[in-house]
């Protein structure tokens, strides 16, 4: 908890449709006379807009709604502000903070001195009531006020909240990332950069200029953007990697930002900060070394560890989930789809009549179970492919791709460079289909007379085919085997 101010956590997930902006204090925070004054109150304004609502009286109903905030502000909201109590100390924080940042649902929060408020994800099963008394019970020695704040957002209104958050978080620079350095002193985050040469000289890194590395990961490649001159942005949702890189470029001051969230909504955590356009981007795909090699993280069937693979810890849906949940026409097609196993529909099978008998809780449970349908043949294990898809579907990693590669263009200013490195054929081919959309300056089909200008056009290819590991780097690190590197340059 910082003693000097608000812990403030923005999540990578948007607002979609309605969201609850829910506020909860200590007990005695706010003296009684005030909240009877707003109980009643809001109460009359409620049965007005309610009035005002049934009878389509918009304009009254619009005015009813800035009474009803102009109370919240005044009675609840402003005194918490100023409240001199502390009941939220740095231990209570911390622990109410991690705890919020798992909750299923919840887009982020700011802590206060002795409150909380939470936006949280409208749907079919969500009861603010009941979510509000389940984080109550969070935290020890906390006594809350019976009373809370609740209220209904517009889409649009969600996601100013949500902007706020995130231009003020704090979480992932104290509490997150604070526990992820401390993990580093007996767990080094030790990652070898893949293509780091190559990809970092096609951005053309020089004093003066700005790139993104949209996947931080350990550093290695900001690393080498710092030591061309450039400003770097880099953004990762590992809180282990942020507190890595940042513990490996301390000493480049504030020529390094390290920014907590997704790739995949790079554009935008950069246009909050302030950064409009950029002269590079780079996206290196997939896994790190060190999520594959930390049990804990589950990742990996060479050692037993909880069946996870959240590359963001506080991302609502794990590996286990999914195995546990599933119906098995979906397990079939995530197998299918995202790791291409041919044997997907008897795995899923095999599955779900495993977890009839208990739930599938590790990594090793797991591979055992998909060898009992796939004998090993050769080097590679039998669920090598199945745990590529399972965590390429926990976190999405596909379709953020494709978030990224169809909005990192508009951050590049003319002769900016985007270069984006794969490491098997379903990353790859969506980057080459995309390179390949934007590049063409004319599109031709069957039933045409002549070619047509390519509405799309808006760069060139730096490559003509893709670049690979060296010799060298192969027999220093085998991962790099099937690194692809692409880059383009936008017109």
């Amino acid at each position: 908890m910082n003693e000097h101010g608000p812990v403030v956590y923005a999540g990578p997930q948007e607002p979609t449709g309605i969201c609850y902006r829910l506020v909860m204090w200590e007990a005695g925070a706010l003296p009684e006379s005030s909240l009877a004054e707003w109980q009643s109150a809001r109460k009359d304004l409620l049965a007005a807009m309610r009035d005002a609502g049934i009878k389509g009286a918009r304009g009254k109903l619009a005015g009813l709604e800035k009474e009803l905030r102009e109370l919240n502000c005044r009675v609840i909201e402003g005194p918490l502000a100023t409240c001199p109590r502390r009941a939220l100390t740095c231990t209570r924080a911390n622990a109410l903070a991690a705890f919020l940042a798992r909750e299923a649902g919840v887009l982020g929060f700011r802590l206060g001195a002795c409150s909380v408020e939470v936006l949280l994800q409208a749907g079919e099963d969500c009861d603010p009531q009941a979510k509000q008394e389940s984080w109550k019970q969070s935290v020890e020695g906390m006594e809350w006020s019976a009373e809370s704040l609740c209220e209904a957002l517009m889409p649009a209104d969600a996601v100013r909240l949500l902007a706020e958050y995130r231009a003020a978080d704090t979480l992932h620079e104290s509490a997150v990332e604070d526990e992820a350095a401390a993990a580093l002193e007996s767990t080094p985050f030790r990652h070898v950069t893949v293509l780091a040469h190559e990809a970092v000289d096609a951005l053309l890194p020089a004093e003066g200029r700005v790139l993104v590395d949209a996947t931080l990961g350990g550093g290695g490649h900001s690393e080498l953007m710092l030591q061309a001159g450039a400003e770097v942005w880099g953004i990762d949702q590992d809180p282990a990697a942020r507190a890595a890189a940042k513990r490996r470029l301390a000493a480049y001051g504030d020529k390094l930002h390290v920014v907590a969230g997704n790739f995949r909504n790079a554009v935008a955590l950069l246009q909050e900060r302030g950064v409009q356009a950029v002269d590079g981007l780079l996206a290196d795909i997939g896994i790190s070394s060190p999520q594959v090699d930390c049990a804990e993280r589950g990742f990996s069937f060479l050692n037993e560890g909880p069946l996870d693979m959240r590359m963001n810890p506080a991302a609502e849906r794990s590996a286990a989930d999914i195995v546990n949940t599933a119906a098995e026409s979906e397990l079939a097609d995530i197998l299918w789809q995202y790791g291409e196993e041919r044997a997907s529909r008897a795995i899923a099978r095999r599955i779900v009549q495993e977890r009839s008998k208990a739930p599938i809780t590790t990594t090793t449970q797991l591979a055992d179970i998909i060898a009992t349908v796939l004998p090993r043949k050769g080097k590679q294990h039998p669920a090598t492919r199945s745990f590529q898809a399972l965590r390429i579907a926990v976190n999405d990693e596909l379709g953020a791709l494709e978030d990224l590669l169809h909005t990192g263009l508009s951050l590049l200013r003319s002769g900016g460079r985007f270069a984006v490195i794969t490491f098997h054929s379903l990353e790859d081919r969506a980057v080459k289909r995309f390179f390949e959309q934007v590049t063409r300056p004319e599109i031709d089909r069957p039933e045409w007379p002549a070619p047509r200008p390519n509405p799309d056009y808006a760069a060139k290819l730096v490559f003509r085919k893709p670049i690979t590991a060296s010799e060298a780097e192969l027999s220093a690190n085998p991962r790099s085997r099937s690194a692809k590197l692409r880059v383009i340059e936008k017109l």
